[in-house]
């Protein structure tokens, strides 16, 4: 009998454990590992925040959905990874298996922003964020650093929870280095724009943070910027242990796959969602709707490399759907270049979300 061990319970292994409930596979021991039971879903934390969904709203419990799969679950970090010998170390516990595929998300961190490991409310691992919510929503003083689709929604989630319940003199400030939603075209960048003024968020714009103190960010140009509750969302940091187990990364310490998402190094070896790096397409975004579409490739992939069979690409659009949620049932719907705000956006996003999570809840 052959394993297939699944590390990580992202968005791609959700999609195989999903197949699994449907198909029956002769002779294939699945396993799936997880740090946490809950898999939590980011695309609804917006929601979250304003209060729009529960906490069991934006949840799934893996160990229900790996023992409708006939998977077996235990829960626990990866520490090492051995390609050679095929073994997978969690929580001092040694797992040999014949194809590993690696799903296990990212880190919101910033090695160039001193202090900011220890002062930041953490986004990722997803499952230590619901912990903070409350410190959000109490905090008199909020910083989001970063001017891109997550900077700018959790900024404008978290002020209309703070309109709902009177406190109106809360403030968020937001911090980034650019424009606001620089890669997404002149009228998108319009509209967030009046959006943060008519909810009184406070734009330090062109403002790259250095120095994170107790409750003061200090940016390159000496401004002090003071917060009672930091979050940072400036970009994605790979996981330590694709680099500390000799693993081929790149140089930020993202696996390496080919368009098959295979490590060519390691072909027993296979990778999805925000922890891989396409060798033939490294500025792919690491995002939900990627992770989504690797799901079907990577679940025929895994099975054919057992037999020998050809391998499939994954072919990524050159756009992909964004919306945001920017308060009170609006959102901002984003394909390239082109937008569109107002009720319709957010409706379409909770029905994609809520049909997402129906399908493993």
């Amino acid at each position: 009998m052959k394993t297939i061990v699944l590390a990580g319970g992202g968005h791609t292994h959700l999609s195989i454990l999903n197949k699994l409930t449907q198909t029956i596979i002769q002779d294939i021991k699945w396993i799936l590992i997880s740090s946490d039971d809950y898999q939590y879903y980011s695309g609804m934390f917006s929601g979250y925040i304003e209060g729009l969904y529960s906490l069991e709203d934006i949840r799934i419990h893996l160990p229900d959905l790996a023992a409708r799969a006939n998977c077996e679950f235990h829960q626990g970090s990866v520490e090492e990874i051995n390609p050679v010998e095929k073994t997978i170390s969690v929580n001092g516990q040694l797992f040999s298996y014949d194809l590993l595929s690696l799903d296990i998300g990212s880190h919101t961190t910033n090695p160039e922003i001193s202090g900011l490991e220890h002062h930041q409310t953490r986004l990722k691992p997803a499952h230590e964020f619901p912990d903070h919510i409350t410190e959000l929503h109490l905090a008199r003083r909020t910083a989001v650093i970063g001017g891109g689709v997550a900077a700018c929604e959790m900024a404008l989630s978290l002020a209309a929870w703070k309109r709902k319940y009177m406190r109106k003199y809360d403030q968020i400030s937001l911090i980034y280095s650019g424009s606001l939603l620089e890669k997404h075209g002149e009228k998108a960048q319009q509209i967030m724009h009046r959006l943060m003024q008519e909810n009184s968020i406070k734009l330090h714009e062109d403002e790259r943070a250095k120095k994170i103190t107790n409750n003061q960010i200090v940016t390159t140009n000496r401004t002090v910027i003071p917060f009672d509750q930091l979050l940072y969302l400036g970009g994605a940091q790979a996981p330590d242990v694709l680099r500390k187990s000799g693993l081929p990364v790149d140089e930020k310490g993202f696996l390496l796959v080919n368009g098959m998402l295979q490590s060519p190094d390691f072909p027993s070896i296979f990778g999805a969602g925000d922890c891989i790096t396409m060798i033939n397409h490294p500025q792919l975004a690491k995002n939900g709707v990627h992770a989504v579409r690797q799901g079907p490739v990577l679940w025929q992939n895994l099975l054919a490399s057992l037999t020998k069979k050809p391998l499939t690409d994954y072919q990524p659009q050159k756009n992909s759907l964004a919306i945001l949620s920017t308060g009170f049932q609006k959102g901002l719907l984003l394909w390239g270049n082109a937008s569109f705000y107002g009720s319709l956006p957010w409706q379409l996003k909770n029905y994609i979300d809520r049909n997402f999570m129906k399908k493993y809840q």
